[in-house]
């Protein structure tokens, strides 16, 4: 009775522990929610509020900015402006934002710019962490009346500084700043990389890049906007890249919430995964061509979820990137169910052509001779760079330090001085001997032999800090 007692509690204590392990690992992402800082109205002293989001003025906020440097600019066409945009803080000088970080972690950056005349002919530098993340940035280049660059970076806990430099007698401007923290594992810091030989391995130290979003694509499907995305993110149609949209055709809608197995929808939206492209014929593979910067790197993700197939296990075909590499994509290797979206991430480089070609085509082996895409994202990799300012440290020192500073130095005064005092005293006192040996030749120096230089191991050069003007 007792065995069976100790059995059953070993069991209970058994499910206990493994629960407790199951939802551990569950929790990270099912327990992330959209934080509510830092959403930031630049210029303004009213807060907005844009897709169930609430952007507080930068001067009522806990964020600070360069005042001393800055003011305020109002959108003559407000009424035609959206409210977030109706306001910019205008710098003259260098200046910046300063956000607090409590937390380490991969960060969505969001920088929202307005084409008024007001502020048209502005061309400025923007940098945070070590990366230039704009470059001689002008609105005019621009079509729409309203632009947003979004970055994602690694940001450990402290100050984060976002910097804006006027080139020239320019000024910089900036209507609106997104700062806040993306779900757990949103980026993996090891994609497979595609050399420009298609062969793969790979890729390392992802996270230690900054990413910039370059296109958001809904395969399939209409814009989605920011109030309709999971992270305020907008996705747009894909026709306008198809390279001939007649073998291409858009599948059907899922009904339902497809099923978060693998992802969640933080990674993309139910919009996205409810819907794709297929093939129009049998025999023609599907192409989508993104204009992207010459000769740079890029992580491509692209997102699958199967609502073109009646059964399981009866579908697979090939995914080729440029001209140079392929996949064979077989969804039920990765998931088990219809209707359960994944993705996949590449580290591409661009040619000089000025575009990266994604393809679907046919598996020849496969039951079903189809092929599907749902979702594209194209985000270029930043370095570091040395075109961004310096922060200088303050020259101001506490009291006390400068007294604990001055009172070590006279101790080490005071010790030097005891000692050669000993020193002398001793070398009076020894008797002078007299030495049978003869004394010994003078050799003039060489520059070869035990002739010793200053060592420079250890040392670390900086890099030339370009004149910034100003």
């Amino acid at each position: 009775m007792g065995k069976f007692q100790w059995d059953k509690h070993h069991e209970s204590l058994s499910l206990f522990l493994y629960l407790v392990i199951f939802f551990s690992y569950q929790l990270p992402s099912s327990a992330y929610t959209l934080p509510d800082k830092y959403f930031i109205n630049c210029g303004s002293n009213i807060a907005v509020n844009v897709s169930d989001r609430t952007f507080v003025s930068d001067s009522n906020s806990d964020v600070s900015f360069t005042e001393q440097n800055s003011f305020v600019t109002y959108n003559r066409q407000a009424s035609e402006t959206p409210s977030l945009y109706q306001t910019a803080r205008v710098f003259r000088k260098q200046s910046s934002y300063e956000f607090k970080i409590n937390t380490n972690g991969t960060y969505l950056v969001r920088l929202h710019f307005s084409n008024s005349t007001d502020v048209s002919d502005a061309i400025f530098n923007v940098s945070a962490s070590g990366f230039l993340l704009l470059h001689d940035f002008t609105v005019q280049k621009i079509g729409s009346s309203t632009i947003t660059k979004e970055f994602i970076l690694s940001i450990p806990i402290g100050k984060f500084l976002i910097y804006f430099v006027p080139q020239g007698s320019s000024f910089a401007f900036i209507n609106a700043i997104e700062v806040f923290p993306a779900p757990p594992d949103f980026i993996s810091d090891e994609p497979t990389q595609i050399s420009r030989t298609g062969n793969s391995n790979d890729y390392k130290g992802l996270l230690s890049q900054a990413l910039q979003t370059i296109h958001r694509i809904n395969v399939g499907g209409s814009t989605i906007t920011p109030a309709n995305d999971t992270l305020l993110r907008t996705w747009l149609p894909d026709d306008s890249y198809l390279t001939n949209s007649s073998i291409a055709k858009n599948s059907g809608v899922l009904s339902g919430r497809p099923n978060y197995d693998l992802v969640t929808d933080f990674i993309a939206p139910d919009l996205v995964y409810r819907t794709s492209k297929e093939m129009a014929s049998n025999d023609s593979n599907i192409t989508w061509s993104y204009d992207v910067t010459r000769d740079a790197r890029y992580l491509i993700r692209v997102h699958f979820c199967d609502v073109i197939s009646v059964s399981q296990n009866i579908l697979s075909f090939f995914l080729y990137i440029n001209s140079n590499f392929s996949q064979n994509i077989n969804p039920y290797q990765k998931v088990e169910k219809l209707g359960t979206p994944f993705f996949m991430d590449f580290v591409v480089d661009s040619d000089d052509s000025g575009f990266i070609n994604i393809s679907i085509g046919p598996d020849s082996n496969a039951m079903d001779k189809n092929a599907f895409l749902n979702g594209v994202e194209i985000m270029e990799m930043m370095g570091k760079s040395n075109l961004v300012p310096v922060t200088h440290k303050s020259n101001n020192m506490s009291p006390f330090i400068i007294v604990g500073v001055v009172l070590g130095g006279l101790v080490l005064v005071c010790i030097f001085g005891g000692l050669l005092f000993i020193g002398l005293r001793r070398r009076k006192a020894k008797p002078v001997e007299t030495s049978e040996w003869s004394p010994l030749p003078i050799f003039k120096g060489s520059s070869h032999g035990n002739s010793k230089t200053p060592s420079r191991e250890g040392t670390i050069t900086a890099s030339p800090v370009p004149n910034l003007n100003l």
